[in-house]
């Protein structure tokens, strides 16, 4: 079964209602309608099964909300006499590494192929001794090589900012190559900062939106406002060794 690391978990809110029952299904539905009514750009709605406490437990759903490299995952269920509501802010761990790797690679030596055949045919034609030793010093690997990497790296930056993160995530992951990377080709930037605090902010407003329609309906008091704060939060931002940024601890209260 599926698990969510805690490590990457950066905020955490939770509420119980004693003596209220509802519909988890009912709760995620009004959830996703609450979404789509915001229009938030550029989500992933799922529904998600995770298992409560490891091996042979029993399993508990959640729906995900996942933009960029952040996920929601957010759970409504019921508790002893009463029923609780929760999410879990998390980083997206990267996935299928090795595989990605193994993909840049042979795309970065398919482009060095093609780029040494190019100029070995231009190379053929050429009319002048100082044209045909121009195109040998081209040739070296040494040029070739970090040439055709920076073009399956740029390939790499347009899928990530078309929605295909994986092979960004794999890249970043890697010792020098990643922080390079991130630097050039991901760097933090006011847009990236202002999406992923909007996309927060506008899921939990979902969230809380939902919770106080079914509240209300049942004649229960509104929230408070320190109750709708998250009980962890770690949404302080500092910088990244790869140039990317990171969420550091900034307890609440």
């Amino acid at each position: 079964m599926k698990t969510q690391p805690l490590d990457d978990v950066v905020a955490h809110w939770s509420k119980l209602y004693e003596g209220f029952h509802t519909s988890s299904e009912k709760f995620y539905d009004a959830v996703e309608d609450a979404l789509e009514r915001r229009e938030v750009p550029g989500i992933a709605v799922s529904s998600l099964v995770l298992n409560e406490g490891g091996l042979l437990s029993p399993n508990r759903s959640y729906l995900r909300v996942r933009a960029d490299r952040l996920i929601f995952d957010i759970c409504a269920a019921p508790f002893g006499t009463g029923f609780f509501f929760s999410w879990w802010l998390a980083q997206k761990r990267a996935q299928w590494v090795s595989v990605y790797l193994v993909g840049i690679a042979l795309g970065t030596w398919f482009t060095f192929r093609a780029f040494q055949g190019s100029i070995a045919s231009v190379l053929r034609t050429a009319s002048t001794p100082f044209t045909f030793f121009m195109g040998l010093v081209v040739l070296n690997p040494f040029v070739l090589g970090p040439l055709a990497l920076v073009l399956v790296l740029w390939g790499v930056a347009l899928l990530a900012r078309g929605g295909m993160t994986g092979p960004e995530d794999a890249v970043l992951t890697v010792p020098l190559l990643g922080p390079v990377y991130g630097r050039y080709f991901a760097p933090t930037t006011y847009h990236r900062l202002d999406t992923i605090g909007m996309f927060r902010a506008s899921v939990q407003a979902a969230v809380l939106e939902v919770i106080d329609d079914l509240t209300t309906q049942k004649g229960l008091r509104a929230l408070r406002p320190d109750e709708r704060l998250p009980q962890l939060d770690r949404i302080d931002r500092t910088e990244r060794s790869d140039g990317g940024a990171v969420l550091a601890e900034e307890p609440v209260g």
